[in-house]
C-alpha cells in the first residue's frame, strides 16, 4: 500500500485531537454524494459517489457507498465500478468522540471499451474497518479509518481520512483521501444528516 504522509499526518492529528472542544456526537444517519479525483496506478481519473448511513438502534448501522471513477486513454475507456455495503456498531468514547467498526461485503467491477469492444470483470469480497469520528467543534468533523478489503482472496489494507465543515445541523461539506493499493480517491462531497 502506499502510505500518503499527509494522510498519516491527519490520521495522527484526529487521534489525537482535543474532543473536549465539542459536547455533540458525530451523527450516523446521512446521505452524500460528490466528486471523485482518482489516482490508479499512476494514471488520472475521475468520477463520482453517493453513500448513506441509518441508525437501528442507539449503536448499530447499516452503510452503503457506490463509487465509480474512469477515464480515457488513447481511445480506450475504463471505469471502476465499487459497490460497499455493510453492518457497523458504533459507540461513544468521550461527549465528541465516536469509535466505530464495520463489516461489509464488497463487489468491484472493471470495464473496459476500445474500437466497439468492451469486457468487463466483476468481483466480490468482504471488507472489515475501525475508525474514529470526533466533533472537534460544534461545525467540525475528523474522520479516520482503517480498513482491510479481501476481493477474490486479494487482500489489501486502506487507511481514509477526512473533514466536514456543517453550515447547519443538517447540510455539511467535507473532502475525504482513501488509499488502497495503487487507488488513491480524493472526494468532494455534500452531505444531508437527519
Amino acid at each position: 500500500m502506499k502510505m500518503n504522509k499527509t494522510a498519516l499526518l491527519l490520521l495522527t492529528t484526529l487521534v489525537a485531537s482535543p474532543t473536549a472542544l465539542a459536547e455533540q456526537t458525530p451523527n450516523f444517519n446521512f446521505v452524500s454524494g460528490g466528486y471523485l479525483d482518482g489516482d490508479i496506478d499512476g494514471e488520472g481519473a475521475d468520477g463520482w459517489t453517493i453513500d448513506g448511513s441509518k441508525l437501528v438502534s442507539e449503536n448499530v448501522f447499516l452503510s452503503g457507498q457506490y463509487q465509480t471513477v474512469g477515464d480515457s486513454v488513447n481511445g480506450a475507456d475504463f471505469d471502476i465500478n465499487w459497490l460497499s455495503a455493510g453492518v457497523g456498531y458504533r459507540t461513544a468514547i468521550s461527549s465528541s468522540t465516536d469509535f466505530y467498526g464495520l463489516l461489509t461485503y464488497e463487489n468491484l467491477e472493471l470495464e473496459a471499451s476500445y474500437a466497439g469492444r468492451s469486457e468487463s470483470e466483476d468481483e466480490n469480497g468482504y471488507g472489515l474497518s475501525v475508525g474514529l469520528r470526533s466533533m472537534v467543534s460544534e461545525s467540525f468533523e475528523l474522520d479516520g479509518r482503517l480498513g482491510y478489503v479481501d476481493i477474490d482472496d486479494d487482500s489489501e489494507t486502506s487507511i481514509s481520512v477526512g473533514a466536514r465543515y456543517y453550515i447547519n445541523e443538517n447540510l455539511s461539506f467535507g473532502a475525504n483521501y482513501m488509499s488502497l493499493d495503487d487507488l488513491d480517491l480524493i472526494s468532494a462531497t455534500v452531505r444531508y444528516s437527519f
